[in-house]
Order: C-alpha cells, then sequence, then structure tokens
C-alpha cells in the first residue's frame, strides 16, 4: 500500500508514460480517458465547488458515463499502483494551482506527424478540454455560480469553445482555423488557476468550506506525444 506521503509527490515522466500506456492498453475498456483528458478531468475535479470524492470520479475515468465497466488489472499490486499514480497526479495538480499557480500547464498531445513538421505546431487542446467538462458535468447544479459571474464566465469559455467547437455550432466560429484554437490554447493555463481560485474563494467565505476541506479530495498513444505548454 503506497504510504500516504507519496501521494504529495509528483509523477515522475516514467511514472506518467506508465499510466499513459495503461490508460491506452487492452487492460481498460475502449472508451477509457487518455492522459491528456484525465490531466484535464482532474483538473477540474480539484478546482469546482465541491469535494468529489473517488468513488464517484474513478468509474468516469474508465468508461464515459461511468458505466459498469471497469480495468482488467493483473492482480492486486498493479491495481493499488495504477490508483496511486492516478491519486498522485490529482494531488499534483491541486498543489500546483495552489501553491505554484504561474507554473500550471495543461498536459497537451500533439499529433506525432504533426510535431515532426514544426515544433511550434499547437496541439489541438479537445481531449483535455473534453475531460475538464466532463468533470464539471459531474456538479452540473453547482458550477452555476461561474457562469452566473460575467468574468468568470470568460474563463470557462476557451474551455467549452475546445471541447464542443468541432461538434457545436455555437463554438464552431471559435475553432475553425488554427490560430484561433492556438490563441484558446494560450489562455488555458491563466482560465484553469481564475477557476480555480473562484472556487475556493467562495468555499472560504462559508464557515468549514475552506483549503482544509478542499484535501478531502484525495479520502492511442502510439500516434502522439505528450507535452506541457511553455
Amino acid at each position: 500500500m503506497t504510504e500516504p506521503r507519496a501521494l504529495d509527490e509528483p509523477l515522475t515522466d516514467a511514472e506518467l508514460d506508465e499510466l499513459e500506456a495503461f490508460l491506452a492498453s487492452d487492460s481498460v475498456p475502449q472508451d477509457c480517458m487518455d492522459l491528456e483528458m484525465l490531466d484535464g478531468f482532474l483538473t477540474a475535479m480539484v478546482s469546482g465547488p465541491d469535494v468529489v470524492q473517488p468513488s464517484e470520479w474513478l468509474p468516469q475515468v474508465w468508461s464515459e458515463g461511468g458505466k459498469s465497466a471497469s480495468p482488467a488489472f493483473s492482480g492486486s499490486d498493479q491495481a493499488q499502483k495504477i490508483m496511486a499514480l492516478v491519486l498522485r497526479h490529482l494531488v499534483g495538480i491541486q498543489r500546483t494551482l495552489a501553491e505554484s499557480p504561474t507554473r500550471f500547464r495543461p498536459l497537451l498531445y500533439v499529433p506525432d506527424e504533426i510535431a515532426r513538421k514544426s515544433d511550434r505546431t499547437p496541439p489541438e487542446g479537445t481531449a483535455w478540454c473534453e475531460g475538464y467538462m466532463a468533470g464539471v458535468k459531474l456538479r452540473d447544479d453547482e458550477w452555476e455560480p461561474l457562469y452566473d459571474a460575467t468574468d468568470a464566465r470568460d474563463w470557462i469559455f476557451p474551455v467549452e469553445a475546445l471541447a464542443f467547437g468541432d461538434r457545436d455550432d455555437d463554438f464552431t466560429e471559435w475553432v475553425d482555423t488554427d490560430e484561433k484554437r492556438e490563441s484558446l490554447i494560450d489562455e488555458l493555463p491563466v482560465a484553469a488557476v481564475l477557476i480555480y481560485r473562484f472556487w475556493q474563494d467562495r468555499r472560504a467565505s462559508k464557515p468549514g468550506q475552506g483549503q482544509g476541506a478542499r484535501r478531502g479530495v484525495v479520502s492511442d498513444t502510439g500516434r502522439k506525444s505528450r507535452q506541457r505548454l511553455h
């Protein structure tokens, strides 16, 4: 069993590779989140209005809509190791948002065939934002105050546009060129930090809803390469 203090340790590149490979393996349902989508999903989990326990959000990771499908772990050791990697990644995101917000960067993929042509070609950002919005959907009603706040509504917009722009006419015009998509992607780090702070401030104004309560959150890869936004 992983010691609690290990949850404070950020994942190494090798551990990210291990988690990425598991999420892309035959051991998980076909609609399991990939690492990019998981990164966005966990960012929403630590940023929102309520603490969401792993027992509720984990099924969403393994299968869209939280279906009954679950990973076919090789044994209890692998199950514990993968769970520890996921939880450590969640805690790492939370700590960065809280303690080093200027260092927060979404983990995004760049298709290899594009990356080979230009090191400056931006990632699509769609999967990360789809993951984030899947996290919002778990507490749709509770997120409503953010949409009702004029400034805050602007923060969630780039996430929505990148998540839904390819299939929702309300957002298509915002992602119909590489330049527009890149502009939205550039907004994601600041937007995520501001959303996190929005809900932190609201919780801090309510008894028992400060940072201490927040810590309760803890209780096909061959074609893509991973990168953090610079």
